[in-house]
């Protein structure tokens, strides 16, 4: 990922303020890597920091690492958030167990109890860990925090959805429980979904402009018509086609999308 293909979304308005997170058992193999604490539903965190969100810049990504279960895995990241200087990057195939943060409260997942499979995970920078309020722990598929700021809250979700591999009745099953937690997101926080959607929208924007723009690559397929009318009946827009990208020549970059609804 070059500098120039990483520019920064700039947010006009944001979300407000708010509360804490969650704390249990220690991870096993994840404690040499984080010190992770496994946790439920976070309790709602009083003392955070807000994020002015008015003429400032709020840079938001999203990864799929294919695994952080190998010693350092989590330290290249961190190093790789702060080079790029990215705010929250969702993170698709964590591969850890269970549900929590690490020590620090720089990263949270959200993966199966006891096996090392799919996971879902968000890092946040020093700024935005200070003005989160609590968390909540879905699935292994999908996550949600919710981050204190002015003059809107921000709610923030990562979504992994499952592979071409799988069947339309998984897909649906993941659109469900999706659509399910944005109905319990409070409606005036700004918005933002990072996802790895295995879905192409394609470049064709003509009858989708209120939701995607032109810089995207190849042809649509079906869970790429699946996304574009989930992001048209929450009012999001694509954000990653607003603006021409360099992918990868194995072609992941182009699943991974930032949605945002303000």
């Amino acid at each position: 990922m070059s500098e120039d293909s990483r520019k920064p979304y700039r947010l006009g308005r944001r979300p407000g303020k708010q509360r804490p997170r969650p704390l249990l058992s220690n991870q096993s193999r994840v404690e040499k890597l984080a010190t992770g604490k496994q946790a439920k539903t976070s309790e709602e965190r009083t003392n955070t920091e807000k994020l002015k969100l008015v003429n400032s810049i709020l840079t938001v990504g999203t990864w799929n690492v294919q695994t952080l279960w190998a010693t350092g895995k989590l330290e290249l990241l961190r190093y790789e958030m702060k080079r790029f200087r990215y705010d929250i990057i969702g993170i698709s195939e964590v591969r850890w167990t269970g549900k929590g943060e690490t020590s620090n409260g720089d990263f949270i997942w959200s993966v199966e109890d006891s096996t090392h499979v799919r996971g879902a995970g968000l890092l946040l920078s020093m700024k935005v860990r200070k003005a989160l309020i609590g968390y909540n722990p879905v699935s292994s598929r999908i996550i949600t925090a919710r981050f204190n700021a002015a003059p809107f809250k921000i709610t923030g979700v990562h979504a992994s959805a499952p592979t071409s591999a799988c069947t339309d009745e998984g897909i649906e099953a993941f659109y469900n429980i999706l659509e399910d937690t944005l109905d319990k997101i409070h409606k005036k926080d700004v918005l933002i979904i990072t996802g790895n959607w295995s879905a192409k929208v394609g470049s064709d924007n003509a009858d989708w402009k209120r939701v995607m723009g032109r810089y995207e690559y190849g042809d649509r397929n079906e869970r790429g018509e699946r996304l574009l009318e989930f992001a048209t009946a929450h009012n999001l827009y694509i954000c990653n086609t607003r603006f021409e990208q360099n992918h990868s020549e194995n072609g992941l970059g182009r699943h991974q999308m930032v949605c945002i609804k303000i």
